[in-house]
């Protein structure tokens, strides 16, 4: 792409930029509507409303692009042009599913996972999810048939415009409701991004008998991450029930890990798969080496923000968001765990049903230690059973590529690096807590 001419990227950094894109684009949303006129009750309820967005489709659109990741490298080329049209089909079938579910179940679902009797602007989010959700197949199209700076550029639109479309509405005084439409027109412009795509690397055919494999190897993967990852919503189902929107509202905006961390870890373990897939040897020292890379620069960031967040969130956000620094550096810890890529390994070997019993176990800790602590701790209680139940997952992970696999950690971790770096971010944290 001619927007970025003169740098050097591949695709492990473009999905990296990419993942930044999208999570810095969130963080400067939130600090903007922070300094808005909504008030705290507003931002809580615009909260819950992408929070059950999300909800009804992270996990299942996660599946199955890992499950493109790991099926598209044993394709020829015709059938890969047909597999792009077909993922795209389900897709579409799906979000037309669980978007009519969620529309038809509405009041049982308000009632049922929020505080709330009735929730303004409910249908608007319905429509933006129904409209953006088959969108997310842009950058793994791009990732899979190798245009990294594409990538990129997508990022750059999609989550630009992405700041512009919630806040300037808000400005303007439209609320809540303008920022969904503002959400809507931009879903719009991407779903029609993802067909211009499609008629230029899809060949329109229907067949079956690739998304039987691609969906058989899916599912698993979907039911993993709907575990795993819907320990972070039954958490906020947790906090509506306990606490008010306003503190939901604090809860949600300090319950984020380090935003690059996430977006540079995310991506990584997204890019390598097709590597495991296709030589586990070659893609166990990418994973060592790579990951050494940029580990050391995420624990120093974070040991300074362990520092910083008590002071900078009442400046950045307002007064009001003061207890969520606590929370945000409970979450730094997650670092420890995010750092460790035992599932790359185990999603390219095409162990998916072990992950999925993984993420069961992982839920159960979850859940089980987020309602014990949160009565005896409060918000953080929810922050700390989280770290706990991450940490237990990637135990379980590691210990299967060790014993089952003969894999071991060594193979693709630094410890003496790893155990070192860990060592001084705990210790920051117990600082930081002391002096504020």
């Amino acid at each position: 792409m001619r927007l970025l001419p003169n740098i050097k990227i591949d695709n492990i950094k473009s999905l990296q930029a990419f993942q930044i894109l999208r999570f810095g684009a969130v963080i400067l949303t939130n600090i903007l509507l922070a300094k808005s006129v909504l008030s705290l009750e507003e931002i809580g309820s615009y909260e819950t409303l992408i929070f059950l967005g999300t909800g009804i489709s992270f996990f299942w659109v996660s599946g199955l692009l890992k499950g493109m990741l790991t099926t598209y490298p044993d394709l020829n080329e015709a059938e890969r042009r047909s597999f792009f049209f077909n993922v795209f089909l389900v897709f579409v079938a799906m979000s037309l599913l669980v978007t009519s579910i969620f529309f038809l179940f509405k009041n049982a679902i308000i009632t049922g996972l929020t505080n709330y009797e009735t929730l303004p602007h409910y249908e608007l989010l319905c429509l933006y999810v129904l409209l953006n959700t088959p969108t997310f197949l842009v950058e793994y199209i791009y990732l899979l048939t190798e245009q990294p700076r594409k990538i990129v550029a997508f990022g750059l639109y999609a989550f630009g415009l992405y700041v512009l479309a919630v806040v300037v509405p808000v400005l303007l005084g439209f609320g809540v409701a303008g920022a969904l439409w503002g959400l809507i027109i931009l879903a719009f412009t991407k779903l029609v991004w993802t067909l211009i795509l499609l008629l230029r690397y899809a060949t329109f055919q229907l067949r079956f008998d690739l998304l039987r494999p691609y969906l058989w190897l899916s599912f698993p993967l979907i039911l993993n991450i709907l575990v795993a990852g819907g320990a972070e919503y039954i958490d906020g189902v947790i906090i509506h029930r306990f606490f008010d929107s306003g503190t939901f509202a604090v809860f949600r905006y300090g319950a984020r890990e380090l935003p690059l961390a996430l977006a540079l870890t995310t991506a990584f373990s997204s890019a390598l798969i097709p590597r495991i897939a296709a030589d586990l040897q070659t893609g166990l020292q990418e994973i060592k080496e790579k990951s050494q890379g940029f580990m050391r620069w995420l624990f120093l960031i974070s040991i300074v923000l362990m520092f910083a967040a008590p002071i900078l969130f009442p400046i950045v956000f307002n007064p009001n968001f003061k207890d969520s620094a606590l929370i945000f550096n409970i979450y730094l810890l997650l670092l420890c765990s995010r750092v460790l890529f035992p599932q790359t390994i185990l999603i390219g070997q095409k162990k998916t049903g072990f992950i999925l019993w993984v993420a069961l176990i992982e839920l159960v800790i979850n859940v089980g230690l987020s309602l014990i602590l949160v009565q005896t701790m409060g918000l953080t209680g929810v922050a700390w059973a989280t770290v706990i139940a991450f940490a237990c997952e990637k135990i379980m992970m590691i210990s299967y590529n060790h014993f089952k696999l003969n894999i071991p950690l060594s193979a693709y971790l630094n410890i003496k690096i790893y155990l070192l770096y860990c060592l001084l971010l705990v210790g920051s944290f117990f600082v930081a807590l002391q002096l504020f």
